[in-house]
């Protein structure tokens, strides 16, 4: 279990589910799994759409 600032997050990639964490501090959002993590600057989009957007990213990576 993830500790209470970071939010339980699911994404759909190559019709695969994978799960992760995410949290925002300041102006980045982080995304992690069990098998990597990824952050990026906020930018205008709301946090759970690029948390879900990065969870993708590392999916594809091999990373989720």
């Amino acid at each position: 279990m993830a500790p209470a600032d970071w939010k339980q997050i699911t994404a759909q990639y190559d019709g695969t589910t994978f799960e992760g964490f995410y949290r925002k501090a300041g102006d980045t959002v982080t995304v992690k799994t069990p098998l990597g993590s990824k952050a990026a600057r906020i930018r205008g989009l709301i946090p759970v759409y690029l948390a879900k957007m990065i969870l993708r990213e590392l999916a594809r990576e091999g990373r989720a």
